[in-house]
């Protein structure tokens, strides 16, 4: 009998070893952002890191490009992921098992210039304009934007390619450039520094008068791992919740935003201050656009297939309620 007694006593004394270790064991997810304007409108919560869910805990982290970021999402080491929208359709298409949960900003990129007689596309006619990114979405955009006012842009002015918006607009800072074609921050950082530029042309008023649309293009997207979605809903939920909540805040709060952003996605306080109102943050779960998400998508299709993987992305590309 007391055998017995003692091995109860073990189980129980086991058991209450065990159940805190068990209690303290925590799922994690992985959040990871673009640095620059891709992550702006969730600084919020990379500064504070709200706890969504008991047991849950997020890790943030700041990715520097496209590149890094899609292999991240590829090995599945990124659980959600703020990237651009047409990265996310090039990596469902390749059968990467995520889904596109909100769209975060409806675009960010301008046409700055030392001739401020410049005020349509069509007066671009002969200029020569630094362009980052040969076959990168917003030389896409441009090209496009061109066509649709009838320049031809390999013959009709002169483009000039150079590796990165960061790289082109020093040397729009230096006035080694007449005029760039750059999304924010990099547009607040050339016309602070050198007040020989100024906003010339905007992609997003210029893609909303030709497609006749209500709203500029969705670019940048937040994304979800299929089974992420699958398994925590009311996660998946309530992070979306906070991400809506972030990006309204830093609308509302520009200056301080923009200490965050220095802070946490290598964008100086100053440049990112001046920059959010003209970043066009607007946050919208996927599933309440799929039109306005597919009719981008499908212009981006119709110039340049693969810079969308090659085809649109099936129903089973937007996240559901």
């Amino acid at each position: 009998m007391w055998k017995k007694s003692l091995l109860v006593l073990f189980l129980i004394s086991v058991l209450l070893l065990t159940c805190p270790l068990m209690a303290m064991e925590e799922s994690k997810v992985n959040m990871m952002v673009l640095s620059g304007t891709t992550g702006l409108s969730l600084l919020k919560m990379l500064e504070e890191k709200p706890t969504l869910e008991p047991g849950v805990t997020i890790n943030y982290t700041v990715v520097k490009n496209p590149d890094q970021m899609a292999a991240k999402i590829i090995s599945g080491e990124a659980d959600i992921a703020a990237v651009p929208t047409n990265l996310a359709s090039i990596l469902y298409n390749r059968g990467i098992p995520i889904q596109l949960a909100a769209i975060t900003n409806w675009g960010v990129m301008y046409v700055v210039g030392q001739d401020a007689q410049i005020s349509s596309w069509k007066e671009l006619k002969g200029k020569v304009i630094g362009v980052t990114g040969k076959g990168s979405t917003p030389d896409i955009l441009f090209r496009y934007l061109l066509k649709a006012n009838g320049l031809d842009p390999d013959q009709d002015l002169q483009i000039q390619y150079y590796p990165t918006p960061a790289e082109l607009a020093q040397l729009a800072i230096a006035g080694k450039v007449q005029a760039a074609t750059l999304p924010e921050p990099w547009v607040t950082e050339v016309i602070t520094k050198n007040s020989a530029f100024k906003v010339l042309l905007d992609y997003q008023q210029e893609w909303e008068r030709l497609e006749k649309r209500k709203e500029a293009y969705p670019q940048s997207a937040l994304v979800v791992k299929t089974q992420l979605a699958q398994e925590k809903p009311a996660f998946v939920k309530e992070f979306l919740k906070q991400a809506s909540a972030s990006n309204a805040w830093v609308v509302n709060n520009p200056t301080t935003a923009g200490q965050l952003a220095q802070t946490h996605i290598f964008i100086s306080a100053e440049a990112a201050r001046e920059a959010i109102p003209r970043c066009n943050l607007r946050f919208i779960e996927a599933n309440q656009i799929i039109e306005e998400i597919e009719y981008y998508l499908n212009k981006l299709l119709s110039f340049q297939p693969q810079s969308i993987g090659g085809k649109l992305p099936d129903e089973g590309f937007y996240l559901q309620k």
